[in-house]
């Protein structure tokens, strides 16, 4: 009786401290939107600071603004009536919704403190995903979701790691082994094969360059972007060598051709060049600090965002058959205004905390460039400066830097588990504290313990419980999507759909054509908020390439030949989603075949091709 009566208070105590953090964030959101501008890091009007908890506890010139459980006490919350003098924010009358979230948070403020057993224990921190994990929904009071079937497993692993959906061949052989251990060898096989470096390739294409049409396709092909991709990959090549090498743009080796080509396709768009490379190097977007410090993450400043500009500015694209960046030694010395109109020159300063130091010319001198200013021979086609601004930059970020760390494995965890431990994934900023920070810490130190191996994070994640969980289905709510207590709902990229679409139709998964077609009109890859639309929509319901797929659909035909319509429906289910259908799903597939004029395997056609069109086959789950 007494653990049951210590496990009920701390489940108690643990549901309470998740309702109070959850009152804390609404709270802090609606302070974010109406009231930071002035009483944050670029004002601090009247001495108040709302950007953080602590800051609004703090209070102001004038005193304290919240009384612990008493909003109709705390001046933070008088001001917001509609009749107030002085009434805040000025000119603006904020909901009622968000006047409670912000009188549901001061209430929070008076409840008794946590126990320390609720957010500290004794034990020894855990030394795995799985237990990271764990220790967090026991704090949270949550029960997980049961782990997955081996078919959903299957489907969900193929599509993260090569791209497309099992074939049918391919289900039998692993649904079939008796292996104890043929989720580990399956996951092995795949992390092995060229499709899992195209599928990595595809992915960080996107996130790295963005979406492109045919001909960018096309020169990122021919000018060996894709295959640098892809060695890295398969190579096990450090990712920290990977992007030191997309930053300093001199290959030194076949396999680095294609490197120069992130800075090349950017034509000497110096700020466009700085905004794509922060989020890899620091994890977290700097555009927010172009014109003033960042005003809610007051780590982030100006000089920041100018900083990594200045490391891009002397160069400049050289075109040929080999497309390649030169670098001036001289020159590039730039300044900034911030919003009280001083001038501020922009130094090499980093996120990190590293200024990379360089010596500016003196007011009204000029430089002159000369030879003795570079390490090259005269006559090289790319001649490469004794201080390579590109090159410090490189090794401040890829030397002693854990930021690069936390955002790959970020960004991996996001793709994998459908939301990043810090959301959104290019934000990781003192706005957006990760939901576990010691798992994301864990996960950093052993990425760069492994030498920043890709596979070996990749394999880590999937092998873990937490990946292999089944979606959730109640009766309970879902547990929260920070919690990684069940299966969350992914979109498919676009060339996952394409190469599962054909599959599903009992076509070879490749064509060009229909991938180019089909990420044209899928082109997110983690997307902030997932939107399907009408475009998409039309695209699935009447683009020939796509819908021609399924009237003459080799799976269709080879269905029509199994002996009855029920056995026909659960092929259907089988090819397009690996599973069988359901009880209600098998009796309307039945009698939607029965309904269809034409042949059986027109039928069939039809029946996959909707199959393929819905959410489900979309998603990955």
């Amino acid at each position: 009786m007494q653990r049951t009566g210590a496990l009920l208070l701390f489940l108690a105590t643990a549901t309470a401290a998740a309702a109070a953090d959850t009152a804390a964030a609404r709270a802090q959101a609606v302070l974010d939107q109406h009231c930071v501008k002035c009483h944050g890091p670029l004002e601090e009007k009247a001495g108040l600071l709302l950007d953080t908890p602590d800051a609004v506890l703090a209070g102001s010139e004038n005193g304290p603004v919240v009384v612990p459980g008493q909003p109709d006490e705390s001046p933070l919350l008088r001001v917001l009536h509609p009749d107030a003098d002085p009434h805040m924010p000025p000119k603006k009358q904020l909901a009622d919704e968000e006047i409670n979230d912000l009188r549901a948070w001061v209430t929070a403020l008076g409840s008794p403190a946590r126990p320390a057993a609720a957010t500290a224990s004794s034990d020894p921190p855990p030394s795995s995903i799985d237990g990271f994990l764990e220790a967090a929904w026991r704090r949270r009071g949550l029960t997980p979701a049961p782990p997955a079937d081996d078919r959903t497993f299957l489907r969900r692993v193929s599509l993260d790691l090569i791209g497309r959906i099992p074939t049918a061949a391919e289900a039998e052989a692993f649904l079939y082994d008796p292996d104890p251990a043929k989720r580990t060898a399956l996951v092995d096989r795949l992390l092995a094969g060229d499709e899992a470096a195209r599928h990595f390739r595809e992915v960080w294409d996107a996130l790295l360059m963005g979406r492109r049409d045919g001909r960018r396709e096309a020169r990122r092909r021919d000018h060996g972007w894709f295959a640098f991709l892809e060695h890295t990959f398969t190579s096990g090549r450090p990712w920290n060598e990977a992007v030191a090498a997309i930053i300093t743009a001199r290959p030194e080796s076949p396999d680095d051709r294609g490197a120069p080509w992130f800075l090349y396709e950017r034509r000497n768009e110096h700020q466009q060049i700085a905004e794509a490379i922060a989020p890899v190097i620091y994890g977290t977007r700097l555009d927010c600090a172009q014109c003033h410090d960042h005003p809610l993450a007051r780590e982030i400043k100006q000089g920041h965002y100018w900083g990594l500009v200045a490391a891009f500015n002397r160069s400049k694209n050289r075109d040929g058959d080999t497309p390649a960046l030169e670098e001036s030694a001289i020159g590039g010395f730039i300044n900034f205004t911030n919003l009280k109109k001083e001038s501020q020159p922009a130094t090499l300063t980093l996120l990190t905390g590293i200024t990379i130091d360089e010596a500016r010319p003196a007011p009204g001198s000029k430089e002159e460039d000369s030879q003795d200013r570079y390490l090259t021979d005269p006559a090289a086609a790319v001649k490469v400066p004794r201080f390579s601004r590109r090159a410090a930059l490189a090794r401040a970020a890829t030397e002693n830097n854990p930021r690069l760390a936390r955002s790959f494995v970020n960004h991996t965890w996001a793709l994998l588990m459908g939301r990043g431990l810090v959301h959104p994934v290019d934000e990781m900023n003192s706005k957006h504290p990760p939901s576990d920070p010691g798992l994301l810490d864990w996960l950093a130190r052993d990425f760069a313990d492994h030498r920043y191996n890709v596979r070996h994070t990749i394999r880590r994640i999937v092998l873990s419980r937490g990946y292999q969980l089944a979606a959730w289905t109640g009766p309970d709510p879902a547990p929260p999507a920070d919690a990684f207590a069940a299966a969350a709902e992914r979109p498919l990229t676009g060339e996952a759909i394409a190469r599962s679409a054909r599959l599903a139709s009992g076509h070879p998964p490749d064509d060009d054509s229909l991938r180019q077609a089909v990420s044209a009109r899928f082109p997110d890859v983690l997307p902030r908020v997932v939107r399907a639309t009408t475009q998409q929509a039309m695209f699935l319901a009447h683009d020939e390439a796509f819908t021609g797929l399924f009237s003459t659909s080799p799976a269709a035909a080879t269905l029509a030949a199994l002996p009855s319509p029920e056995a026909r429906v659960r092929g259907a289910f089988r090819q397009a989603l690996g599973r069988d259908p359901a009880a209600t799903e098998l009796a309307e597939a039945t009698t939607f075949l029965g309904n269809q004029p034409g042949s059986p395997a027109t039928a069939l056609g039809h029946l996959l091709w909707a199959l393929v069109s819905g959410p489900e086959f979309l998603t990955n789950h």
